[in-house]
């Protein structure tokens, strides 16, 4: 508050003081945005520390060149230029420098356009492209024009077999754009004119398998049974983790068991030996009638306490893994942790409610941390009722047995009321919440989902309407009575128009109603596990099958006796 008054001596001592505090931090960006504004370089240059921050990176270039270097300042000037996002205005005046002193060549701005269509960003890549030779401009806007509709490379295409040095990489680029958009209208153009690109723009090795591998990936993506074929065509060397994977999924799609068993067998040891992957296999073995084989494999997973745990014990009738195993460090362990600075600054943050710079002071606690130590803080933050943050710490060690600490049942009253208002499992509501925010009250999303449980605001202020609860925009979702409401209300919605699978109102709640209707089976009814593995979206793959298992721990937590992952997976109906 009094910068305006301290003096370089005071500023210098307070940052060398607190120089790992995140205030030391705040207090370096204003001084430099102080000594930008007063064209201070010198103290600019003395102030300044390696960020991320881009305009601070632009205002330091600044101040170098004001200083007398150059070529050294150029080479920085052109890695910081070469992006494919727009720069900050601040910017300007270092690349207008740059650019005046003939260090921006034609191959540069091809290599800017090619990042920003790379990213999607094609209004950039227009701005850049009015700035090659004319004898380039129009080949730049081709470019731009084929990476919107590269549906139309079909009629399109023979431009590009004109001479020019970029006509290669524009062809490669648009179709695989065309692949992502339109597999079957790819694979006819690919199979109908090959011969009459190939000699104009060939393609190595390396080159085709990738345009392999992304018809193989689409195609698996969008369920087409002629995926399978497609990746025998890409070479062993050429395979990545995702294909393999997919190579899988596609076999399993079409329950091809043989083929699953082959793929499998295919991956790197390391890829082989994952719970996913053991499950499969033993899956597979059990469909091929190798039924000692199959069991051998699923015994060992059963006493795992995952999603292809419980479906393995499943298989076998036997018990879930679900014993508890509180960490209980002593209470001078925890008693000297709470002593050190950072975690009493943290502690009295987080008690004035600044919640935001409690995490911040608290994640810079924890890297300083051991696995004991970090062991030892997340109890101490259950015992502040700090529950999300006591969750993510104890995630980031190897102690799992703690369920309680876990999985809190927080809120407790309110959950399981909504939840028989609306005919839900209570242990499945728990099961969402802890997936979507791991109880962090103002749990917000990239994508601006907000609260307990993740709602949208257009999405909450339709339910409210329906529920008849007042909704005063996004701040109402930080009340957690408010967001349990909307979020439970929603939760119904989904099982009602998925005529009560749980799986599929799992996924729809995190992926969307539509989505989850595009990837039904077709007519016949498919096993559940088999619908979830080949959900296109990892992030939706992964949040059902973890939500399933949270609801299993959840619904022992809550004294439920004999829950089964398997009453949760009905079949799932065709179209």
């Amino acid at each position: 508050q009094r910068l305006h008054r301290a003096s370089r001596r005071e500023i210098d001592q307070f940052l060398d003081r607190y120089t790992t505090l995140p205030i030391a931090n705040s207090l370096r960006r204003k001084v430099l945005r102080r000594a930008a504004k007063r064209q201070d370089w010198q103290g600019y240059l003395h102030y300044y520390r390696p960020t991320q921050n881009v305009t601070l990176q632009c205002h330091y270039l600044a101040a170098r060149l004001y200083n007398g270097e150059t070529q050294s300042v150029y080479a920085d000037i052109q890695q910081l230029w070469l992006s494919a996002r727009s720069r900050p205005n601040e910017c300007d005046g270092v690349f207008a420098q740059w650019r005046d002193a003939g260090q921006l060549s034609d191959e540069l701005l091809w290599q800017r356009i090619e990042l920003t269509l790379g990213q999607g960003r094609r209004q950039l890549a227009g701005y850049l492209a009015r700035q090659l030779p004319a004898r380039d401009r129009h080949w730049a806007q081709l470019w731009i024009g084929l990476h919107r509709y590269p549906d139309q490379l079909p009629r399109r295409y023979k431009a590009l077999l004109k001479p020019h040095p970029k006509a290669r990489s524009i062809f490669i680029d648009t179709l695989q754009r065309l692949i992502r958009r339109d597999p079957q209208k790819a694979i006819e153009f690919w199979q109908t004119h090959t011969a009459e690109f190939s000699p104009r723009i060939s393609l190595n090795e390396a080159e085709q398998a990738t345009l392999y591998r992304r018809f193989a990936m689409a195609l698996a993506l969008r369920h087409q049974p002629n995926a399978e074929a497609w990746f025998r065509r890409i070479p062993a060397s050429h395979q990545t983790d995702s294909s393999r994977s997919w190579r899988v999924r596609a076999a399993i799609r079409n329950k091809h068991w043989q083929t699953v068993r082959h793929a499998i067998n295919a991956m790197p040891e390391k890829q082989q030996q994952t719970d996913r992957w053991r499950y499969w296999e033993a899956r597979a073995l059990a469909e091929l009638g190798q039924e000692k084989e199959a069991k051998a494999l699923l015994g060992e997973l059963a006493g795992r306490r995952n999603y292809y745990g419980f479906l393995a014990a499943d298989r076998l009738s036997l018990p879930y893994p679900l014993q508890t195993q509180p960490y209980q460090p002593s209470a001078a362990e925890l008693f000297t942790l709470q002593e050190q600075p950072d975690i009493r600054r943290t502690a009295e943050l987080y008690k004035l409610g600044r919640l935001l710079e409690a995490r911040r002071e608290w994640r810079i606690a924890m890297q300083k941390l051991d696995e004991t130590h970090r062991q030892q803080a997340a109890k101490l933050a259950q015992l502040w009722n700090w529950n999300g943050q006591s969750i993510l710490t104890m995630a980031s060690t190897s102690h799992r047995n703690d369920l309680e600490l876990r999985f809190p049942l927080l809120f407790r009253e309110e959950v399981l009321a909504l939840s028989e208002t609306k005919g839900l499992e209570a242990a499945w509501t728990y099961g969402v919440i802890r997936r979507e925010s791991a109880f962090i009250i103002d749990a917000r999303s990239s994508r601006g989902a907000t609260g307990l449980m993740q709602l949208m605001p257009a999405t909450a202020k339709r339910i409210s309407r329906s529920l008849n609860v007042r909704y005063r925009g996004r701040s109402t979702l930080l009340q957690p009575e408010t967001n349990l409401k909307l979020g439970t209300g929603y939760l119904a919605k989904m099982m009602t128009r998925f005529d009560n699978q749980t799986v599929l109102a799992t996924a729809a709640y995190n992926a969307g109603p539509r989505r989850v209707k595009k990837w039904l089976p077709g007519e016949t009814a498919m096993d559940a596990d088999r619908w979830i593995e080949t959900i296109p979206y990892k992030e939706t793959r992964e949040y059902v099958s973890n939500v399933l298992a949270y609801t299993i721990i959840y619904a022992d937590l809550l004294g439920q006796q004999n829950v089964r992952l398997g009453a949760h997976m009905e079949p799932v109906q065709g179209q």
